[in-house]
C-alpha cells in the first residue's frame, strides 16, 4: 500500500513538473518581410538575451517556441535594421517588416578579395548602399556619389548627356606626370581611383546603370588599397551588382520621366541694351587712348552699326539667341528585375533601357542594359559562379560651337529670312558667328559604344573554413565615334572643300585571372583570416582613325568615306600591356577585441623596363574594440567605440590613365625623307629612353576612430591621414642639342595631410516617425616638397597659368591678383603703373612701384577644394517619405572659361564687338569695383578672369508614397512606391558664370547646368 502511495505521488509530481513546463512555453509563428513588403527567406530569429533561435523559411515564415516570460525576441539581416518585437503572451503571429539599414556594424563589406564585417574593419572604407544611388535617381553611377562620402571629391567636366565627365579624387592629388599638366582645371583620368565592378577592372562606370548597382565600397587609406599593390594609390572603389537570393520569384519594376531645363544661365543684353553696351565700349576706347571726358552721349552709333543692323535697332529687333537655342529635354528610365532561387541554386536576370535628351539639339543619350548571373552549389564542396553584364549605348553631343555662338551674336540679328528659311548669318555685316540654329543641324558627333563584362568562378571547399576560387573576368568594349561635319556648319561655313567626316573605331580588351585561396579558422580566443592571390592582367587596345574632305554632298555623314576627296589622315594604334601580382593578406583577432590585418603585394607590370619591373607593397593596421573592454561596461553614453591604425605602400606605374607605355622604352615613328629627288619611307626615335624608370609609391599613415553614442543614435568616424606621394615621374627638359625636348625621371615628391569626419543620426524614431541624417565633412592640404633642382615649373592649360612650386600645391594658379578697379580719384596713382581709371587693378607684390612677370605674379589659388561636405536627410512618416541632399565644394579656382571667351570680346573694335552679359561694370557715373570698364581692360584684363568657383548644391528633394499593404494585397502586389523628383533645384555660389564645377573647361556645349523635375514608381510583386 506504501508503495502504491509512493507511485501515485511520484506521478502526480511528474504530471505537476509536465504542466509546469507547458506552462512555460509559448509558439509564436508569422513571416517577415522587407520595406517593399517582398517576403524574406533567411532573416534569423532569436530570444533575445538567450541562445535560442532560428530561420526564416524560402517564403519568409517562421516559428519558434519561446519560454514563457519571453519578452523580445529579434530580427535581424544583413542589409536591414535589427526589429525587435515585444511578445504580450496572448499573440502567437506576427507580420514582421525590415528596413533597409545604412551601412550598421554587422553590414558585410567588401574590401578587395573578400570581405569583413564593418565591425571588423581595419583600414578606412566608406560605403554607399543601394537605397542612396535610388534616391538620387541619376542616370550616371558617378553623379549619385556625389556627397554621399568624406574625403571623395567628385567634379563633373561634361554636362552632355551621357558624357560620364567626372573626375574624381579621393585623398587630394598624388601625382603631377604629363597627362595631368596636360588636363583641364588640373585634374585627368590619371588620378582617378581604380574602379572595380563585380571583381572586374574598368576604366569608367558611366556604362552601368545606377539601379542594377547594390552597393559600391570605397577603399580609402593605404592599408585598404594595398591589396591592389601598384593600382591602388588613387584609391579603390568596389562596385556590386545585384545578385540573386534564396526565395520564390521576385519581380522589381521601375521607371522615371523627368524633364530638363537649362538653370543659371547668365543673362545678356537685349537688343536695346546692347546699342547702349556699345556706346560704354565706345567710351571705353576714348578712354583707353587718354580721352578722360568721353561720354556716351558723344557716341554716334552710324559708326559702329551698318545701314541693316540700324534699321533693325529702329524696329526694335531683340532676338534671344541663347532663349533660341535652349530646348526642354527630357530623361526616362525603366529597369527590370527578376530574382530567387533555392537553398542550393540562385539567379538574378535584369533589363534596362535609359534615354537622356539634352537642351540643345543634336544631343541625346539612349542606354541598353542585359544583366544575369547565377550561382550553384553543385556539391557540398563545389559552388560554381557566372555573371555577364552587357551595354550598348549611342551618344550624340550634337554642336560645340552653337552654343558660343548663341551667347556672343549680337542680339539685333535676326534668326529667319522673311520667307521663314533660316539665315547662316544673322545680318549682312556679320561674317565671323554663325546662326547657331544652322549648326545645330548640320553637324554630327555620334559615339556608339558596346561593352560586355563578365566573371566566370569555380569554388572549392576542401575543408571547413577553406575557399579555393579561380575567376576569370574579360572585359571587352568596342567604341566607334563619327564625326561629320556638313556645308553650313559654322567650321565649313558654305565651303564645300571643308566639308568633313572622321571615323575612329577602337576595340579593347582586357582580362582578369585571379586564384584566391582563403582560409577561416579560430582556436580559442584567437580567429585567423587568410587569404593568398595569384593574379594576372592583361589588356590591348587597337584603333584606328580617318580623316576625309571634300564632299559634294552631305547625304552620306560619315557612312561613306570614299566619297570624299581629299584623304587627310589614315592611322592606326595598337598597344599591349600585362601586371602579374602575387598577394597575400592575414586577418587576425585576439579576443574579437583587438584586430590586425597584414598585407602585402607583388607587382610586376610590362610597361616599365627590365630591373625596374617588379615592386613589393606592404600594408599593416590594427583596431582596438574598446567597447569590449571591462573599463567600458558600466556606462550608457557610448555604445561603440574602435580606434584604428594603419600604415601603408601603394603604387603608381605613371600612365595617367592610358595604356601608354612609359618613356621606359624608346618608340619609333615614321615620316618621309629624301634620297637624292626620291622620296622614301623612313623611321627614327620619337623619345629617349629611361630604363632607371620605376614605379611611383605612396606611402600613407592614417588614424580613425569609430564612435556610437546613446545605443547608435548618434555614430560615426573621425579619420586624420598622411599621404607622402614619392618618385613622381615628371618630364625633365633637355638642352635643344640632344634633339630631344624631355625625358621621364622620378622626380618629385609630395604630401597630401587631411582629416576625414563622417556623423549619422538618428533624429526620431517613434515608430510613425523616422528621421535620419547623415553628414560628412572632409579637408585635404596638398603640397609639392621636391623636384628636380627645385626650380618652379610654369605651365599654361586653357588660358589659365599654373605652377609646380615647392612648398604649394600641385598646378597652383600661378599669375597677377586682382586687386580691384582703378576709379577716377585714384588716376594719378593709376599712372605710376601705365593705367588709367576703369582698367584692371592688379596688387604690386614687392611694392615697387612698377608690375612685371617675374616679381608681381603669384600663387593666388589652387584647382582643387581646401575641404568639401555633404548631408543627406530622410524622413518617413507612415507611408509618406521625404528625402534630400546637399554637396559643398570650397576654396577652389579656375580661370574662368566663360569670362575668358565671352565677356565683351572684341571690345577694342565696337564695330565687332559681341554681345555681353549683365554685370555691374565700370562706367564714369558708375565707378563699380567689380568689373571694369567695357573697351578698356588694360593690360592685365584677364586677371578679373579668376574666380572663386565654390558652390554648394542641393543634389535632390524627393517626396514619395507607398500605398498601402492591404490595398496592394488585393491586386498581388507586394509593393508598389510613386514619388517626384527635382534634381539640381538649386546651387549657392558668388561664380557668375556657368556651372562652377567645371568653369575651366574649355568645352562650349558642356557648361550649363540642367534642372530635372521628375515623377516615378517603384514596383514589386
Amino acid at each position: 500500500m506504501k508503495k502504491l502511495n509512493l507511485k501515485f505521488l511520484m506521478l502526480a509530481l511528474l504530471i505537476g513538473l509536465s504542466s509546469n513546463s507547458w506552462a512555460q512555453t509559448l509558439s509564436v509563428s508569422g513571416v517577415v518581410v522587407d520595406d517593399q513588403n517582398v517576403t524574406m527567406p533567411g532573416v534569423s530569429v532569436i530570444v533575445k538575451g538567450t541562445t535560442t533561435g532560428t530561420v526564416t523559411d524560402i517564403d519568409g515564415n517562421f516559428q519558434i517556441t519561446a519560454p514563457t516570460g519571453t519578452e523580445t525576441l529579434m530580427f535581424s539581416f544583413v542589409g536591414y535594421e535589427t526589429q525587435e518585437i515585444t511578445l504580450d503572451g496572448k499573440t502567437t503571429s506576427y507580420q514582421v517588416k525590415l528596413a533597409a539599414s545604412t551601412i550598421g556594424l554587422d553590414e558585410v563589406v567588401a574590401i578587395g578579395y573578400g570581405t569583413v564585417k564593418k565591425s571588423d574593419l581595419t583600414g578606412s572604407v566608406t560605403s554607399v548602399g543601394a537605397k542612396e544611388l535610388a534616391q538620387a535617381n541619376k542616370v550616371d553611377a558617378v553623379s549619385a556619389m556625389q556627397g554621399q562620402s568624406a574625403g571623395v571629391v567628385i567634379q563633373r567636366t561634361d554636362n552632355k548627356p551621357g558624357a560620364g565627365g567626372y573626375n574624381i579624387r579621393i585623398r587630394g592629388a598624388s601625382t603631377i606626370n604629363t597627362n595631368e599638366t596636360s588636363s583641364n582645371g588640373g585634374f585627368t583620368p590619371g588620378q582617378n581611383p581604380l574602379f572595380i565592378v563585380d571583381g572586374i577592372f574598368v576604366d569608367d562606370i558611366s556604362f552601368l546603370n545606377p539601379s542594377d548597382i547594390s552597393r559600391m565600397d570605397i577603399l580609402k587609406d593605404a592599408s585598404a588599397t594595398a591589396v591592389y599593390g601598384s593600382r591602388g594609390s588613387n584609391g579603390v572603389v568596389l562596385i556590386g551588382t545585384k545578385r540573386g537570393k534564396s526565395g520564390k520569384l521576385k519581380v522589381d519594376y521601375s521607371n522615371y520621366f523627368g524633364v530638363k531645363q537649362a538653370y543659371n544661365l547668365p543673362s545678356v543684353f537685349n537688343g536695346a541694351e546692347y546699342v547702349d553696351f556699345i556706346k560704354d565700349v565706345a567710351v571705353g576706347n576714348q578712354f583707353a587712348s587718354g580721352n578722360l571726358s568721353y561720354r556716351a552721349s558723344d557716341v554716334d552709333i552710324t559708326e559702329f552699326f551698318d545701314a541693316e543692323e540700324q534699321q533693325n535697332i529702329a524696329e526694335g529687333v531683340s532676338t534671344d539667341w541663347v532663349d533660341l537655342l535652349i530646348k526642354t529635354g527630357f530623361q526616362t528610365n525603366h529597369t527590370l528585375g527578376l530574382s530567387g532561387g533555392n537553398e542550393t541554386t540562385v539567379y538574378s536576370a535584369g533589363l534596362a533601357y535609359t534615354k537622356d535628351n539634352g537642351n540643345v539639339e543634336g544631343e541625346d543619350y539612349t542606354r541598353y542594359n542585359i544583366r544575369g548571373s547565377l550561382k550553384s552549389d553543385l556539391a557540398k564542396w563545389l559552388n560554381v559562379s557566372v555573371s555577364n553584364y552587357i551595354t550598348t549605348a549611342i551618344q550624340n553631343t550634337g554642336s560645340w560651337e552653337a552654343f558660343r555662338s548663341a551667347y556672343r551674336l549680337k542680339p539685333i540679328g535676326r534668326p529667319y529670312n522673311e520667307d521663314g528659311s533660316l539665315r547662316f548669318f544673322p545680318t549682312q555685316k556679320e561674317t565671323q558667328i554663325t546662326n547657331p540654329l544652322f549648326d545645330t543641324k548640320n553637324i554630327t558627333r555620334e559615339t556608339k559604344f558596346l561593352q560586355y563584362i563578365g566573371d566566370l568562378a569555380v569554388t572549392i571547399k576542401p575543408l571547413d573554413g577553406m575557399t579555393i576560387t579561380s575567376k576569370f573576368s574579360p572585359n571587352m568594349k568596342y567604341t566607334r565615334y563619327g564625326e561629320y561635319r556638313g556645308l553650313y556648319s559654322k567650321s565649313v561655313s558654305g565651303n564645300a572643300s571643308n566639308r568633313r567626316a572622321q571615323v575612329n573605331n577602337s576595340n579593347y580588351f582586357s582580362y582578369s585571372w585571379d586564384n584566391i585561396f582563403n582560409y577561416k579558422f579560430s582556436e580559442g580566443i584567437h580567429a585567423f583570416d587568410v587569404t593568398g592571390v595569384m593574379s594576372r592582367f592583361l589588356e590591348r587596345s587597337e584603333g584606328y582613325y580617318n580623316e576625309v574632305r571634300n564632299f559634294t554632298t552631305d547625304a552620306y555623314s560619315f557612312y561613306n568615306l570614299g566619297a570624299g576627296t581629299d584623304i587627310r589622315d589614315v592611322s592606326s594604334s595598337f598597344v599591349k600591356q600585362t601586371l602579374e601580382s602575387y598577394t597575400g593578406r592575414l586577418n587576425y583577432s585576439l579576443m574579437d577585441k583587438y584586430l590586425f590585418t597584414f598585407t602585402g603585394r607583388y607587382d610586376g607590370a610590362s610597361i616599365l623596363a627590365e630591373g625596374n619591373k617588379w615592386a613589393f607593397f606592404p600594408s599593416a593596421a590594427f583596431a582596438w574594440k574598446m567597447m569590449d573592454e571591462n573599463f567600458m561596461q558600466n556606462q550608457e553614453l557610448l555604445s561603440n567605440a574602435k580606434l584604428r591604425l594603419s600604415y601603408g605602400k601603394t603604387g603608381n606605374n605613371g600612365q595617367g590613365g592610358g595604356l601608354t607605355p612609359l618613356s621606359s622604352q624608346s618608340f619609333l615613328g615614321s615620316s618621309a625623307t629624301n634620297l637624292g629627288d626620291v622620296s622614301t619611307p623612313a623611321l627614327y626615335i620619337t623619345n629617349l629612353a629611361n630604363s632607371d624608370l620605376t614605379w611611383e609609391e605612396t606611402t600613407e599613415v592614417n588614424v580613425g576612430f569609430d564612435f556610437g553614442f546613446l545605443n547608435n543614435k548618434i555614430s560615426g568616424s573621425i579619420d586624420v591621414y598622411n599621404r607622402k606621394n614619392t618618385n613622381i615621374i615628371f618630364g625633365k627638359d633637355l638642352p635643344a642639342v640632344t634633339g630631344y625636348s624631355r625625358i621621364f625621371e622620378n622626380i618629385g615628391e609630395s604630401t597630401n595631410k587631411g582629416i576625414e569626419i563622417s556623423l549619422n543620426t538618428v533624429n526620431v524614431d517613434n515608430g510613425d516617425f523616422t528621421w535620419t541624417t547623415n553628414f560628412n565633412f572632409a579637408s585635404n592640404k596638398n603640397t609639392l616638397d621636391k623636384l628636380y633642382g627645385g626650380k618652379d615649373i610654369t605651365f599654361g592649360i586653357n588660358g589659365t597659368n599654373l605652377i609646380h612650386r615647392v612648398g604649394e600645391s600641385i598646378g597652383s594658379i600661378y599669375d597677377y591678383e586682382f586687386a580691384g578697379i582703378w576709379q577716377s580719384d585714384e588716376a594719378d596713382e593709376a599712372a605710376v603703373y601705365g593705367q588709367l581709371p576703369g582698367q584692371v587693378r592688379v596688387t604690386d607684390v614687392n611694392k615697387d612701384g612698377k608690375i612685371d612677370a617675374d616679381h608681381d605674379r603669384k600663387v593666388i589659388g589652387q584647382v582643387t577644394p581646401k575641404w568639401t561636405g555633404g548631408i543627406t536627410s530622410t524622413m518617413n512618416y507612415k507611408n509618406f517619405d521625404f528625402s534630400f541632399a546637399i554637396n559643398t565644394s570650397q576654396g577652389n579656382m579656375y580661370k574662368s572659361n566663360f569670362h575668358s571667351n565671352y565677356a565683351w570680346g572684341w571690345q577694342d573694335q565696337p564695330n565687332r564687338t559681341f554681345n555681353g552679359y549683365k554685370v555691374n561694370y565700370w562706367t564714369p557715373e558708375n565707378q563699380s569695383n567689380s568689373y571694369n570698364q567695357p573697351g578698356n581692360a588694360g593690360i592685365y584684363g584677364s586677371a578679373i578672369q579668376y574666380k572663386d568657383v565654390s558652390f554648394t548644391k542641393v543634389g535632390y528633394i524627393t517626396f514619395g508614397y507607398r500605398l498601402p499593404s492591404d490595398l496592394l494585397e488585393k491586386i498581388k502586389v507586394n509593393s508598389l512606391r510613386v514619388y517626384a523628383t527635382v534634381q539640381n533645384p538649386f546651387v549657392f555660389t558668388d561664380y557668375d558664370g556657368w556651372d562652377p564645377e567645371n568653369a575651366g573647361r574649355n568645352q562650349w556645349g558642356a557648361a550649363f547646368m540642367s534642372r530635372t523635375i521628375m515623377a516615378g514608381v517603384n514596383l514589386s510583386f
